[in-house]
């Protein structure tokens, strides 16, 4: 009948299938032709798993969180629309410097011309801009004269070797180098007026101790009536020493008497500063006065215990106010 036909089959199947599924029918009867049939199926079975390629291994990405992406989703308009913070002016500045060639900067501020503070000075009355024109035509007039007069000493010296002629050229062109720095260090760090002004000063001491204090060794050295190159030396040395130490000196006692110094490291400080450069410029311009100024055609010239005193001054000047501030503006000049 149909049925026992249909449950007939149906056993074969499942037959063939236990038989295709069982590990342990290795061997095969040839001459059955339901075993050729599982032996066929088991072969291209064998050569489609060959033939497929293996799946690639991957570490299994761990499920964001729902809140961590809300979160970031969330976070992501206000970063967009957070508005950028203004631009100082000091980076202004600094932008507008970064196109600048610095070898222009440096040797206009070299020369006593310093554009930056030149700013500053605009933005007050036309006395001050006057003032400060006045004190940039003393500076470069001031280092034209010493080196003038160093390379005079050098050729005609009173001791006849020339050694100070020589030791005021170097020094000159360090106060020079110093000049240049600190044009350098204001052009890439722009500060207030109060800043420019006593930075302005402080570098000008700076070049007083270095250039003019060799100049008036030369000077009191020198001897006969002085000459036309001496004499406006001498006043220039004069105008640059009672300018620019009176004015640092006056801003350091408004420092301390403001009470903006604070501690006994700050005060120790702040007195070294004015002891310093007051006592050694009031003993140098002492030495000038007496030596030169006042001094008669038929004086000798500065020599004995005076003369080791005014070496000895300047050379500590020289090597600490005028150090500090090299050291100061090339630091600044490097940033």
């Amino acid at each position: 009948t149909p049925i026992i036909i249909i449950i007939a089959q149906d056993k074969q199947i499942q037959r063939i299938l236990q038989e295709m599924s069982s590990p342990n029918n290795t061997t095969v009867n040839y001459e059955d032709p339901q075993q050729r049939e599982i032996a066929e199926l088991r072969r291209k079975l064998a050569l489609l798993e060959a033939q497929l390629p293996s799946p690639p291994e991957s570490s299994p990405l761990p499920p964001e969180s729902p809140a961590a992406g809300q979160e970031s989703s969330s976070q992501q308009p206000d970063l967009e629309a957070s508005p950028q913070p203004p631009a100082s002016p000091s980076s202004e500045l600094q932008t507008n410097n970064s196109g600048k060639d610095l070898r222009s900067i440096f040797l206009e501020a070299a020369l006593g011309w310093t554009p930056e503070l030149w700013k500053h000075v605009q933005n007050h009355n036309g006395s001050k801009a006057a003032f400060f024109f006045f004190l940039f035509v003393v500076d470069l007039a001031d280092a034209v004269f010493d080196v003038v007069l160093a390379l005079q000493d050098m050729y005609a010296g009173s001791d006849g070797s020339g050694n100070l002629g020589i030791l005021l050229l170097v020094m000159t062109i360090l106060g020079r180098i110093l000049s240049g720095v600190y044009g350098l260090a204001m052009a890439k760090n722009p500060s207030d007026d109060d800043e420019a002004f006593f930075s302005f000063a402080w570098m000008e001491m700076g070049v007083f101790f270095l250039e003019d204090g060799a100049a008036i060794l030369v000077l009191a050295k020198s001897t006969g009536s002085p000459s036309i190159i001496e004499g406006i030396s001498t006043y220039l040395t004069v105008t640059c020493g009672l300018i620019y130490i009176l004015y640092f000196v006056k801003e350091i006692i408004d420092e301390w008497v403001a009470g903006r110094v604070s501690g006994d490291c700050g005060r120790v400080w702040t007195l070294l500063l004015t002891v310093l450069p007051l006592g050694g410029a009031i003993f140098l311009l002492y030495i000038l006065a007496t030596e030169v100024i006042f001094a008669q055609d038929d004086d000798p010239p500065l020599s004995g215990e005076l003369e080791v005193a005014a070496f000895v001054v300047y050379s500590i000047t020289a090597f600490f106010v005028g150090g500090s501030a090299m050291y100061v503006f090339c630091d600044r000049a490097s940033r």
